[in-house]
């Protein structure tokens, strides 16, 4: 690689993010996440479901869902299992395919996963819910581990915790990995669901939670914290392999660099020394002038310490030497989704690519006057408050991301715009001439343009531009696109989804399409091969495969691998038999040279990302392994007074023997509907009962609980 790709001497390889994936609140994807940060959206709400009555946060929904059977995992397991584990697995799939790559290639690929949280996990010890699933399920290595071993990646596998900055640290840790040739391609995540209130009230005793649940970052309202929850995942490779390979880049990291307070004021409290050290060097090491950096990704929680020291620790380093009508701009997304804590740092990454992607800058909400410790004028710093393009620049864009733990582990991402090539860098306007930073070689590598997505991006979608003279658009010799599911609802979904997005973008060539079919999506048992030549006939197979339609002979065919096609191709027309010969070989498991069936002009297209067929899991649906239930365990001849006001204490993070009012409901004493469960679960351990799941609606006090158990049937229910 030239000196031009590593910018002024970076001391190693820029590393492409190829891939992503996210699910934040108010956004189940990424396409969902960048249309919501697009027009300025607000995710901050009171808690619903299973976290109904908790203080405004950024909340995720429907964390109980999850597809099991995908995934090999039993219900029970999957039961056992921390939800931030199942979020991961069904991310991962996803980042995976938005980089092109089936979930099913496996190799040589590292996962390094950030998380601080394990709230699933003290809900399982307070349940009494504990067998051979319990360590492999809740314990935090796992979080990486069951990624490695689900996705058959051999690379290192890692879980860090570095509080707040932990998924940006995994992200420092990915790139060292990458460079030293452990692993060739790199999974980054960063996960944080938060399911009982003890993290809340734990933030209200550090005095850092905000009363008024909004994010009010470097404004003179700034009052605390929100907290959110969520979870993104990043494929990575360096980028030379990237460009190689005719990967879409969504954006280069140059460098990062990790540091610690080393001391201070307090455990907790920041130092802007340890700031600016840490930003001095991620530019040193990325071999990029601080002065022409775009933008910085704050990690701008809206605290009334913490904003003013970021503040001045950016403008001590990248805001010297600028003009005053040239300021860094910065903005915070924790303002759309709350502080995401363990995921804060991935999250702020995920929406400076994508910006660096489409180019554009989304707005920071609940900015209206600056922190009367902050002189954002003299610092050379502005908010970004609206939506606006990036600031004109004569080489590639640059900006950073930062992220800080509580405990004064510091991290700071530098990125870059994706190379490009000098037919895509726009001629003039608003956002400057572009320097081209790709090299000869890699243009001979990439036969045909990739524009920088304008509107669509969520499963990475491309728009093509004008295609090149020397590859004709075929469109009416028919190809096989072919679709596969774990389950008939699965593929049906699949032939939906497809049919939809065709709709959507009419410019697909269906080579790309089904060359993309065929490279770059798990083959899963379910199969079926729709054979067209043009797109609205494709489109209208489609919706006949996902409306239930039998296979045809020639146009549609279904089965399994080592099974019997359900139709066999016709005999007929000699391009349709040929296309539907190949169908009928991937329906039946057999291999084919895809690269001849397309054409090797056919690059490949974006493609719907798979729909998973989510149940919900959770403790009280696992199978019971403790106490027997077939009524040959003992009767339990205990003191329920006892038992309910310990068991009620120690949900409730109390010391036992705390006096409880016995004729207050739990939710008074401040039960949630999690804690509830648990409740009824460790009695259920306890007295080796069978326990209805309305247990706690039927008898809502402690007195009355008691008073059912000392009965054994006050409401005619099945204590055993």
């Amino acid at each position: 690689m030239t000196e031009e790709i590593r910018m002024t001497g970076a001391s190693g390889e820029p590393v492409a993010v190829v891939g992503m994936a996210c699910r934040f609140p108010g956004a189940d994807d990424l396409d969902g996440f960048w249309r919501m940060l697009r027009r300025g959206g607000d995710a901050i709400g009171p808690g619903t479901g299973l976290r109904d009555g908790r203080r405004p946060g950024g909340y995720l929904r429907d964390v109980e869902l999850f597809d099991a059977e995908l995934f090999g995992i039993s219900p029970h397991e999957a039961a056992l299992m921390d939800p931030q584990q199942r979020l991961l697995l069904e991310l991962c799939w996803h980042a995976l395919e938005d980089a092109r790559i089936p979930p099913t290639a496996g190799g040589a690929t590292g996962v390094f996963v950030g998380s601080c949280s394990d709230d699933y996990a003290l809900l399982s010890r307070m349940s009494g819910a504990v067998d051979a699933y319990t360590m492999t399920g809740t314990a935090r290595t796992f979080l990486a581990n069951r990624l490695s071993y689900f996705f058959r990646f051999t690379g290192p596998s890692t879980v860090v915790d570095t509080g707040q900055s932990s998924s940006l640290t995994a992200l420092d840790q990915a790139l060292g990995s990458l460079r030293r040739g452990e692993c060739t391609t790199a999974v980054v995540a960063g996960v944080q669901l938060n399911l009982t209130p003890t993290g809340d009230r734990l933030i209200e005793e550090l005095g850092a939670m905000s009363p008024t649940g909004r994010c009010h970052t470097f404004d003179a309202r700034a009052d605390g914290i929100v907290r959110g929850e969520g979870a993104g995942v990043l494929v990575l490779k360096p980028l030379e392999a990237a460009v190689a390979a005719g990967d879409r880049v969504y954006c280069t990291v140059l460098a990062t660099a990790v540091n610690n307070d080393g001391g201070g004021p307090s455990l907790t409290t920041p130092t802007q020394a340890a700031q600016q050290n840490l930003l001095a060097e991620a530019y040193r090491r990325a071999g990029v002038d601080p002065a022409g950096v775009a933008y910085v990704e704050l990690h701008g929680t809206g605290t009334k310490a913490g904003d003013p020291v970021e503040a001045r620790a950016l403008g001590g380093v990248l805001g010297r030497g600028r003009l005053a009508d040239r300021p860094l701009l910065v903005g915070s997304v924790k303002t759309n989704i709350g502080h995401l804590e363990g995921a804060a740092g991935i999250a702020g990454l995920i929406k400076t690519a994508a910006s660096l992607f489409h180019r554009e800058l989304p707005p920071t909400l609940n900015h209206r006057r600056p922190h009367p410790d902050i002189d954002l004028d003299g610092l050379r710093l502005r908010v970004t408050t609206r939506r606006r393009a990036w600031p004109a620049a004569e080489g590639p864009l640059v900006c950073g991301v930062s992220s800080f733990g509580l405990g004064g582990t510091n991290a700071h991402a530098v990125l870059g715009e994706a190379p490009r090539r000098e037919a895509d860098a726009p001629a003039s306007g608003a956002e400057g001439t572009r320097r081209e930073a790709v090299l000869a070689a890699s243009r001979e590598q990439l036969p045909r343009r990739e524009a920088v997505v304008a509107a669509s991006g969520a499963e990475g979608a491309r728009r093509e531009a004008a295609a090149p003279a020397s590859r004709a658009r075929v469109s009416d010799e028919p190809v096989p696109v072919l679709l596969s599911g774990h389950t008939e609802a699965a593929l049906r979904d699949q032939a939906a989804r497809l049919a939809d997005r065709l709709e959507r973008h009419d410019e697909a060539d269906l080579r790309d399409v089904g060359l993309a079919s065929a490279t770059t999506r798990a083959a899963l048992p379910v199969r079926a091969a729709v054979i067209a030549s043009e797109r609205a006939e494709l489109v209208t197979r489609l919706r006949e495969l996902a409306g239930g339609a039998s296979a045809d002979g020639a146009t549609i065919l279904t089965g399994r691998p080592g099974a019997e096609p359900t139709a066999r191709p016709a005999d007929g027309n000699e391009p349709v038999t040929a296309a539907a010969t190949a169908g009928a070989a991937f329906v039946l498991g057999k291999p084919v040279d895809w690269l001849a069936v397309y054409g090797p002009q056919a690059r490949p297209a974006d493609l719907p990302l798979y729909p998973f067929q989510r149940r919900p899991y959770w403790l009280d649906t696992a199978t019971p392994t403790g106490p027997a239930t077939d009524g040959s365990a003992p009767p339990w001849s205990g003191d329920p007074l006892d038992l309910v006001l310990d068991l009620t204490a120690e949900i409730l993070g109390r010391a036992p023997g705390t006096d409880l009012d016995l004729d207050a409901t739990f939710t008074d004493l401040g039960l949630d509907s999690r804690m509830a469960v648990a409740l009824r679960t460790a009695v259920a351990r306890a007295t080796g009962r069978v326990l209805p799941t309305t247990l706690l609606f039927d008898h809502p006090t402690p007195a009355a609980l008691i008073e059912a158990l000392r009965s054994d049937d006050t409401k005619g229910h099945e204590f055993r």
